[in-house]
Protein backbone atom coordinates (compact mmCIF):
# COMPACT_ATOMS: atom_id res chain seq x y z
CA UNK A 1 0.00 0.00 0.00
CA UNK A 2 1.17 3.51 -0.88
CA UNK A 3 -0.48 6.70 0.30
CA UNK A 4 0.18 10.36 -0.53
CA UNK A 5 -0.90 13.11 1.85
CA UNK A 6 -1.02 16.78 0.86
CA UNK A 7 -3.05 19.98 1.06
CA UNK A 8 -4.09 21.77 -2.12
CA UNK A 9 -2.46 25.21 -2.24
CA UNK A 10 -4.58 28.32 -2.84
CA UNK A 11 -3.83 30.56 -5.79
CA UNK A 12 -1.34 33.33 -5.06
CA UNK A 13 -2.91 36.79 -5.00
CA UNK A 14 -1.43 40.23 -4.48
CA UNK A 15 -3.59 42.62 -2.46
CA UNK A 16 -2.86 45.82 -0.51
CA UNK A 17 -2.24 45.13 3.16
CA UNK A 18 -4.95 46.33 5.54
CA UNK A 19 -4.21 45.42 9.16
CA UNK A 20 -6.87 44.70 11.78
CA UNK A 21 -5.95 44.12 15.42
CA UNK A 22 -8.37 41.50 16.75
CA UNK A 23 -7.32 41.70 20.40
CA UNK A 24 -7.01 44.92 22.40
CA UNK A 25 -8.40 46.17 25.72
CA UNK A 26 -9.72 49.59 26.72
CA UNK A 27 -11.20 50.98 29.93
CA UNK A 28 -12.82 54.24 31.09
CA UNK A 29 -10.33 56.97 32.03
CA UNK A 30 -10.88 56.59 35.76
CA UNK A 31 -10.06 52.87 35.54
CA UNK A 32 -7.42 52.80 32.79
CA UNK A 33 -4.33 53.12 34.99
CA UNK A 34 -5.58 50.66 37.59
CA UNK A 35 -6.66 48.20 34.89
CA UNK A 36 -3.25 48.28 33.19
CA UNK A 37 -1.52 47.58 36.49
CA UNK A 38 -3.97 44.81 37.34
CA UNK A 39 -3.56 43.07 33.96
CA UNK A 40 0.23 43.28 34.15
CA UNK A 41 0.21 42.03 37.74
CA UNK A 42 -1.92 39.02 36.85
CA UNK A 43 0.70 37.93 34.32
CA UNK A 44 3.67 38.84 36.48
CA UNK A 45 4.92 41.64 34.25
CA UNK A 46 4.37 45.32 33.53
CA UNK A 47 1.73 46.44 31.05
CA UNK A 48 3.44 48.70 28.58
CA UNK A 49 0.76 51.36 28.22
CA UNK A 50 -2.21 53.12 29.75
CA UNK A 51 -5.32 51.17 28.71
CA UNK A 52 -7.25 54.18 27.40
CA UNK A 53 -8.91 54.46 24.01
CA UNK A 54 -6.88 57.57 23.17
CA UNK A 55 -3.58 55.79 23.82
CA UNK A 56 -4.71 52.78 21.80
CA UNK A 57 -5.84 54.81 18.79
CA UNK A 58 -2.62 56.84 18.78
CA UNK A 59 -0.38 53.77 18.91
CA UNK A 60 -2.43 51.82 16.36
CA UNK A 61 -2.25 54.76 13.95
CA UNK A 62 1.53 54.94 14.39
CA UNK A 63 1.73 51.23 13.58
CA UNK A 64 -0.43 51.56 10.45
CA UNK A 65 -3.24 49.46 11.92
CA UNK A 66 -6.58 50.58 10.49
CA UNK A 67 -9.16 48.62 12.52
CA UNK A 68 -9.15 47.30 16.06
CA UNK A 69 -11.41 44.95 18.02
CA UNK A 70 -11.68 46.21 21.60
CA UNK A 71 -13.00 44.51 24.70
CA UNK A 72 -12.95 44.33 28.48
CA UNK A 73 -13.79 41.12 30.33
CA UNK A 74 -16.30 41.18 33.18
CA UNK A 75 -15.00 39.66 36.43
CA UNK A 76 -18.44 39.72 38.04
CA UNK A 77 -22.04 39.67 36.75
CA UNK A 78 -22.63 43.24 37.94
CA UNK A 79 -20.00 44.57 35.51
CA UNK A 80 -21.51 43.13 32.34
CA UNK A 81 -23.99 45.84 31.34
CA UNK A 82 -21.64 48.68 32.28
CA UNK A 83 -18.83 47.23 30.15
CA UNK A 84 -21.10 46.55 27.20
CA UNK A 85 -22.44 50.11 27.33
CA UNK A 86 -18.90 51.53 27.52
CA UNK A 87 -17.55 49.47 24.62
CA UNK A 88 -20.58 50.27 22.45
CA UNK A 89 -20.23 53.96 23.28
CA UNK A 90 -16.56 54.08 22.27
CA UNK A 91 -17.35 52.16 19.09
CA UNK A 92 -19.92 54.81 18.25
CA UNK A 93 -17.37 57.60 18.73
CA UNK A 94 -14.52 55.95 16.82
CA UNK A 95 -15.43 54.17 13.60
CA UNK A 96 -12.13 52.27 13.48
CA UNK A 97 -13.16 50.30 16.58
CA UNK A 98 -14.93 46.95 16.48
CA UNK A 99 -16.70 46.39 19.78
CA UNK A 100 -16.69 43.04 21.56
CA UNK A 101 -19.03 42.81 24.52
CA UNK A 102 -18.73 40.57 27.55
CA UNK A 103 -20.78 38.09 29.55
CA UNK A 104 -20.25 36.34 32.86
CA UNK A 105 -20.89 32.62 32.22
CA UNK A 106 -23.00 31.95 35.33
CA UNK A 107 -24.85 35.28 35.37
CA UNK A 108 -28.59 35.63 35.49
CA UNK A 109 -30.30 37.56 32.70
CA UNK A 110 -28.05 36.57 29.82
CA UNK A 111 -31.22 35.79 27.85
CA UNK A 112 -31.92 39.55 27.77
CA UNK A 113 -28.33 40.76 27.58
CA UNK A 114 -27.43 38.88 24.38
CA UNK A 115 -30.12 40.57 22.21
CA UNK A 116 -29.28 43.87 23.92
CA UNK A 117 -25.65 43.45 22.84
CA UNK A 118 -26.81 42.92 19.28
CA UNK A 119 -28.96 46.06 19.47
CA UNK A 120 -25.96 48.01 20.76
CA UNK A 121 -24.07 47.01 17.62
CA UNK A 122 -21.47 44.85 19.39
CA UNK A 123 -19.85 42.41 16.99
CA UNK A 124 -18.79 39.61 19.31
CA UNK A 125 -17.97 38.64 22.90
CA UNK A 126 -14.78 38.39 24.96
CA UNK A 127 -14.57 35.78 27.73
CA UNK A 128 -11.62 35.40 30.12
CA UNK A 129 -12.12 32.14 32.06
CA UNK A 130 -9.00 32.68 34.19
CA UNK A 131 -10.06 36.16 35.34
CA UNK A 132 -13.58 34.86 36.00
CA UNK A 133 -12.40 31.61 37.65
CA UNK A 134 -14.99 29.66 35.70
CA UNK A 135 -14.06 26.75 33.41
CA UNK A 136 -14.48 27.54 29.75
CA UNK A 137 -16.78 24.53 29.32
CA UNK A 138 -18.82 25.20 32.48
CA UNK A 139 -21.96 23.05 32.09
CA UNK A 140 -24.23 25.80 33.42
CA UNK A 141 -23.04 28.12 30.64
CA UNK A 142 -23.82 25.80 27.72
CA UNK A 143 -27.34 27.23 27.13
CA UNK A 144 -25.83 30.74 27.11
CA UNK A 145 -23.25 29.77 24.49
CA UNK A 146 -25.97 28.17 22.37
CA UNK A 147 -27.85 31.47 22.44
CA UNK A 148 -24.64 33.33 21.54
CA UNK A 149 -24.14 31.03 18.56
CA UNK A 150 -27.75 31.51 17.47
CA UNK A 151 -27.25 35.28 17.63
CA UNK A 152 -24.26 34.94 15.28
CA UNK A 153 -21.75 36.42 17.72
CA UNK A 154 -18.19 35.01 17.66
CA UNK A 155 -16.47 34.57 21.02
CA UNK A 156 -12.86 35.55 21.67
CA UNK A 157 -11.60 33.35 24.50
CA UNK A 158 -8.49 33.98 26.52
CA UNK A 159 -6.72 30.63 26.25
CA UNK A 160 -4.15 28.92 28.41
CA UNK A 161 -2.37 29.56 31.68
CA UNK A 162 0.19 27.23 33.23
CA UNK A 163 -1.16 28.09 36.70
CA UNK A 164 -4.79 27.13 36.09
CA UNK A 165 -6.97 24.81 34.06
CA UNK A 166 -9.92 27.10 33.35
CA UNK A 167 -9.07 27.70 29.69
CA UNK A 168 -7.21 24.64 28.43
CA UNK A 169 -7.43 23.62 24.75
CA UNK A 170 -9.28 20.49 25.78
CA UNK A 171 -12.00 22.54 27.46
CA UNK A 172 -12.56 24.60 24.31
CA UNK A 173 -12.91 21.44 22.24
CA UNK A 174 -15.41 20.09 24.75
CA UNK A 175 -17.44 23.30 24.50
CA UNK A 176 -17.45 23.20 20.68
CA UNK A 177 -18.56 19.58 20.81
CA UNK A 178 -21.64 20.68 22.75
CA UNK A 179 -22.17 23.93 20.79
CA UNK A 180 -20.97 23.03 17.27
CA UNK A 181 -22.37 26.24 15.69
CA UNK A 182 -20.30 28.52 17.93
CA UNK A 183 -17.54 30.45 16.15
CA UNK A 184 -14.62 30.89 18.53
CA UNK A 185 -11.25 32.61 18.49
CA UNK A 186 -8.62 30.96 20.68
CA UNK A 187 -6.34 33.76 21.82
CA UNK A 188 -2.58 33.52 22.28
CA UNK A 189 -1.94 30.76 19.68
CA UNK A 190 -4.55 28.72 21.55
CA UNK A 191 -2.77 28.60 24.90
CA UNK A 192 -0.74 31.30 26.66
CA UNK A 193 2.21 29.64 28.39
CA UNK A 194 0.56 26.37 27.36
CA UNK A 195 1.58 26.47 23.74
CA UNK A 196 2.72 22.85 23.64
CA UNK A 197 -0.77 21.68 24.62
CA UNK A 198 -2.30 23.86 21.91
CA UNK A 199 0.13 22.50 19.32
CA UNK A 200 -0.76 18.93 20.28
CA UNK A 201 -4.49 19.62 20.37
CA UNK A 202 -5.73 21.07 17.07
CA UNK A 203 -9.14 22.70 17.44
CA UNK A 204 -12.19 22.08 15.19
CA UNK A 205 -12.43 24.11 11.98
CA UNK A 206 -14.86 26.69 13.41
CA UNK A 207 -12.17 27.76 15.88
CA UNK A 208 -9.72 30.46 14.81
CA UNK A 209 -6.57 31.54 16.63
CA UNK A 210 -4.97 34.90 17.34
CA UNK A 211 -1.29 35.81 17.58
CA UNK A 212 -1.45 38.04 20.66
CA UNK A 213 1.09 37.76 23.49
CA UNK A 214 2.84 34.85 21.82
CA UNK A 215 5.25 35.78 19.01
CA UNK A 216 7.99 37.19 21.24
CA UNK A 217 7.93 34.03 23.36
CA UNK A 218 7.63 31.43 20.58
CA UNK A 219 10.23 32.87 18.21
CA UNK A 220 10.04 32.82 14.42
CA UNK A 221 10.73 29.18 13.62
CA UNK A 222 8.47 27.83 16.33
CA UNK A 223 5.67 30.22 15.36
CA UNK A 224 5.93 29.17 11.71
CA UNK A 225 5.76 25.55 12.80
CA UNK A 226 2.53 26.29 14.67
CA UNK A 227 1.09 28.12 11.66
CA UNK A 228 1.97 25.17 9.46
CA UNK A 229 0.31 22.61 11.72
CA UNK A 230 -2.73 24.57 12.90
CA UNK A 231 -3.33 26.31 9.56
CA UNK A 232 -2.13 29.84 8.76
CA UNK A 233 -5.53 30.68 7.29
CA UNK A 234 -7.04 30.30 10.78
CA UNK A 235 -4.84 32.93 12.45
CA UNK A 236 -5.83 36.52 13.21
CA UNK A 237 -3.37 39.24 14.18
CA UNK A 238 -3.71 40.63 17.71
CA UNK A 239 -1.60 42.88 19.96
CA UNK A 240 -3.15 42.36 23.44
CA UNK A 241 -2.82 46.11 24.09
CA UNK A 242 -2.04 47.52 26.69
CA UNK A 243 0.40 44.69 27.38
CA UNK A 244 2.54 45.36 24.32
CA UNK A 245 3.18 48.13 21.80
CA UNK A 246 1.13 47.59 18.59
CA UNK A 247 4.02 48.62 16.33
CA UNK A 248 6.37 46.10 17.95
CA UNK A 249 3.76 43.32 17.78
CA UNK A 250 3.05 44.05 14.11
CA UNK A 251 6.77 43.99 13.33
CA UNK A 252 7.09 40.59 15.02
CA UNK A 253 4.26 39.34 12.84
CA UNK A 254 5.75 40.78 9.65
CA UNK A 255 9.13 39.26 10.54
CA UNK A 256 7.56 35.83 10.11
CA UNK A 257 7.84 36.42 6.37
CA UNK A 258 4.21 35.83 5.44
CA UNK A 259 4.11 38.59 2.80
CA UNK A 260 2.78 36.64 -0.18
CA UNK A 261 4.25 39.15 -2.65
CA UNK A 262 7.69 37.62 -1.99
CA UNK A 263 8.77 34.10 -2.80
CA UNK A 264 9.77 33.35 0.80
CA UNK A 265 6.51 34.71 2.13
CA UNK A 266 4.49 32.76 -0.41
CA UNK A 267 6.14 29.51 0.69
CA UNK A 268 5.77 30.37 4.38
CA UNK A 269 2.06 31.15 4.03
CA UNK A 270 0.95 28.53 1.53
CA UNK A 271 3.60 25.84 1.83
CA UNK A 272 2.72 22.55 3.45
CA UNK A 273 4.57 19.34 4.10
CA UNK A 274 3.72 16.24 2.11
CA UNK A 275 4.26 12.60 2.96
CA UNK A 276 4.58 9.60 0.67
CA UNK A 277 4.12 6.53 2.83
CA UNK A 278 4.40 2.83 1.98
CA UNK A 279 3.91 -0.29 4.08
CA UNK A 280 6.50 -3.06 4.24
CA UNK A 281 4.93 -5.05 1.41
CA UNK A 282 5.05 -2.08 -0.98
CA UNK A 283 8.67 -1.34 -0.04
CA UNK A 284 9.65 -4.94 -0.79
CA UNK A 285 7.84 -5.11 -4.14
CA UNK A 286 9.07 -1.72 -5.34
CA UNK A 287 12.61 -1.98 -3.97
CA UNK A 288 12.42 1.46 -2.35
CA UNK A 289 12.78 2.40 1.31
CA UNK A 290 10.65 5.58 1.07
CA UNK A 291 13.06 7.51 3.27
CA UNK A 292 14.51 10.98 2.87
CA UNK A 293 13.29 14.43 1.94
CA UNK A 294 11.65 15.15 -1.38
CA UNK A 295 11.74 18.31 -3.53
CA UNK A 296 9.42 21.31 -3.37
CA UNK A 297 6.50 20.47 -5.63
CA UNK A 298 2.96 21.64 -6.29
CA UNK A 299 0.26 19.30 -5.06
CA UNK A 300 -0.82 19.03 -8.72
CA UNK A 301 2.35 17.06 -9.44
CA UNK A 302 2.59 14.97 -6.30
CA UNK A 303 1.30 11.86 -8.09
CA UNK A 304 3.85 12.38 -10.86
CA UNK A 305 6.58 12.59 -8.24
CA UNK A 306 5.43 9.27 -6.79
CA UNK A 307 5.47 7.56 -10.20
CA UNK A 308 8.95 8.86 -10.93
CA UNK A 309 10.19 7.64 -7.55
CA UNK A 310 8.92 4.08 -7.94
CA UNK A 311 9.83 3.83 -11.64
CA UNK A 312 6.34 3.52 -13.10
CA UNK A 313 5.79 4.70 -16.67
CA UNK A 314 2.94 6.28 -18.55
CA UNK A 315 0.37 8.84 -17.57
CA UNK A 316 0.24 9.00 -13.77
CA UNK A 317 -3.40 9.91 -13.45
CA UNK A 318 -4.52 7.25 -15.90
CA UNK A 319 -2.48 4.54 -14.19
CA UNK A 320 -3.75 5.62 -10.77
CA UNK A 321 -7.26 4.64 -11.82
Amino acid sequence: MIQCFHRILPRKESIPMTVTDIHAHIFPHKLAEKASASIGGFYGTHAGHLASVETLLSLEQQAGISRCAVSSSATSPSQVQHINDFIAGEMGKHHSLIGLGTLFPTMEGWEDEIPRMVELGLRGIKIHPDFQHIPLDEPKAIPMYRAVAKAGLPVLFHMGDNRYDFSSPERLTNLIRQVPDLVAIAAHFGGWQSWERSYAHVQPENVFYDTSSSLQFLGKERALDYLDKLGAHRFLFGTDFPMWTPQEELQRFLDLGLDTSTQEGFYNYYGTRYLIWANDAAKEVLGQDFLGEGPDVSSCFLMNLLFDYVGWEGDAWAQAT
